[in-house]
């Protein structure tokens, strides 16, 4: 009988350029459905090809991948306010860089906080004030000596007026140290002024970033061609398997039945005449050339496998004879061999 001849096993470079290809077309469709156009009251957002970029895979094998821009526009309200901010912002900028210039010269000088400085800067602004109080304090207390009888010049006057100057002084003293503090933040608050309106101006013509919209993602599975092309090759595999079995089956059947001719043949031959049989099917054929069938014979019994004593005579007319019922016999030793 013919051996089957086994499937071939799928080519492993082939089997991953199939799942690489089926990758990137699923990864390209994945993308295209993920590109939702929007369009809301205050804008839309749209998605368009641009170009494509070449990918090449492990067996030089090239992919042209899409490439996409996104593009956001505002609706024509939000538009004029857009253009309206953006000159706004740019006249503030503007401005800070023209107040840099001119506070050139302050950055490049120390702040002086010495106690020297803070003192004048003291006495120049809070100590005219002080003087103020304190000579009205002076009067009213000259006043009342006078009212008292107590006259300038006198000891009582003098002793008075000395009290008077001593809580002046540490009143003077305690003063001072007070507006120390008060000093040093003055002239770091006139200090920084400058730089702080700079600062102001700058962060108020920053450029407000358009922020995108989260769009829903589609995502299509995978087709697993690898396994698809295994799964195939593993069911020719299992056909195969199959007839190789029948195969056998029927050459051990055949073989079987030509070893036990001695006796089939002395009581009359083995009958192989197609005219005593039915159900007829080809199940294969020998390496000789003579076909295999399968068959029952007409007068009864199981499926039985074996040959023809036509096809016989063709090949090996010598084992084949005529027995006296006028059916052919056939001699399965020779007709095998």
């Amino acid at each position: 009988m013919h051996t089957p001849k086994a499937p071939t096993p799928p080519d492993p470079t082939q089997t991953a350029a199939a799942q690489t290809s089926t990758n990137v077309d699923t990864a390209i469709a994945n993308a295209g459905l993920s590109h939702t156009n929007q369009i809301t009251p205050d804008g839309s957002l749209t998605y368009s090809q641009t170009g494509t970029q070449t990918m090449t895979d492990q067996n030089g094998k090239t992919y042209y991948l899409p490439t996409y821009t996104a593009t956001q526009s505002y609706s024509p309200a939000n538009q004029a306010i857009y253009n309206q901010t953006q000159q706004t912002q740019l006249g503030l900028a503007k401005l800070a860089n023209e107040q840099t210039g001119k506070i050139s010269d302050l950055l490049g000088t120390n702040v002086d906080l010495s106690k020297e400085n803070i003192d004048r800067y003291t006495n120049d602004h809070w100590i005219n004030g002080f003087n103020d109080t304190w000579d009205r304090n002076q009067a009213s207390l000259e006043q009342k000596l006078a009212d008292q009888g107590i006259k300038m010049g006198t000891p009582a006057y003098f002793n008075a007026m000395n009290d008077f100057t001593k809580q002046k002084q540490s009143a003077n003293d305690q003063y001072l140290g007070d507006m120390y503090s008060n000093a040093q933040s003055s002239i770091l608050t006139q200090r920084n002024q400058p730089i702080n309106e700079i600062s102001a101006l700058m962060s108020g013509s920053q450029i407000n970033q358009p922020n995108y919209v989260n769009t829903p993602s589609t995502q299509l599975p995978t087709v697993d061609q690898a396994g698809l092309i295994n799964d195939n090759y593993n069911q020719k595999l299992g056909i195969y398997n199959q007839q190789v079995a029948n195969q056998n089956a029927a050459m051990g059947g055949l073989f079987g039945l030509g070893s036990s001719l001695l006796g089939g043949w002395a009581m009359g031959g083995f009958k192989s005449d197609r005219r005593l049989k039915t159900d007829i099917s080809t199940v294969g054929k020998l390496d000789n050339g003579l076909p295999v069938y399968a068959f029952r014979y007409k007068e009864g019994g199981p499926m039985q496998i074996g040959l023809m004593s036509d096809d016989v005579r063709e090949i090996h007319p010598e084992a084949v004879f005529e027995h006296p019922d006028g059916f052919d016999r056939v001699d399965y030793g020779q007709a095998v061999a």
